[in-house]
């Protein structure tokens, strides 16, 4: 079931952003780049995945240098174009805010991985992995937003504050990964199999992608609000 939760939900998120161009109603060729962008991804995760270069976990700790890192700066760049940017304005706020609930059903799954023997405890929420409030948060936040009962300033408050957390998240990972000693071999060689190098792959990226156009969209509105 844990297997099968990471291919769905990496799935479902990968939907969520053809949600967001129906939405701004975006030509079609937005959809047809993103799919293939997409799809190229997951080729090279695949590729990497299996070549054995991520198998090495002596330091300098090749799975964020290799995936975790290019996908931040993809994203950035990404968000950062004037295309993007237009798109962005037509998307409600607490719209982007809601699909950040997804981080609750990430938060199982990592927990499920724990069960299996796949992850450690600490990167688990009985760690000192506190994501899960991200997603919770998400939806009472999203909520508030929805309802005009909360400003622009509480919003990216509570994007950078889930970016810490998620920082956090990301650290317990790399330190049990690359840090340590206490998990075993199989333990390790598991996570950069699929499907659970979805995670770093796509799970994670995810997760940073949204909290970038939140605050992004909010950086705009601020904008259009002092030109008005």
């Amino acid at each position: 079931m844990v297997l099968i939760g990471f291919y769905l939900l990496s799935a479902i998120m990968f939907f969520t952003v053809f949600m967001l161009f129906k939405l701004t109603n975006a030509p079609q060729k937005f959809y047809i780049r993103y799919g293939l962008g997409f799809l190229l991804w997951l080729l090279y995760i695949t590729i990497i995945s299996a070549s054995g270069i991520l198998s090495n976990f002596s330091l300098p700790p090749r799975l964020p240098l290799l995936i975790v890192i290019p996908a931040i700066v993809f994203i950035i760049y990404i968000t950062s174009t004037d295309v993007f940017k237009k798109l962005m304005q037509h998307i409600p706020l607490h719209v982007i805010i809601y699909i950040q609930s997804f981080r609750i059903g990430v938060e199982f799954l990592i927990y499920g991985a724990f069960i299996n023997g796949v992850f450690p405890e600490r990167a688990t929420f009985e760690g000192i992995n506190y994501d899960i409030l991200v997603g919770i948060s998400a939806l009472i936040v999203a909520f508030l937003v929805q309802k005009n009962k909360i400003g622009t300033q509480a919003i990216f408050i509570w994007n950078v504050v889930s970016l810490a957390i998620l920082t956090v998240t990301v650290y317990a990972f790399i330190s049990s990964y690359y840090f340590s000693d206490f998990l075993e071999v199989n333990q390790k060689l598991a996570f950069i199999k699929m499907p659970y190098i979805l995670l770093p792959s796509v799970l994670l990226p995810f997760a940073i992608f949204y909290h970038v156009v939140s605050i992004r969209q909010l950086v705009l509105k601020t904008k259009m609000t002092k030109a008005s």
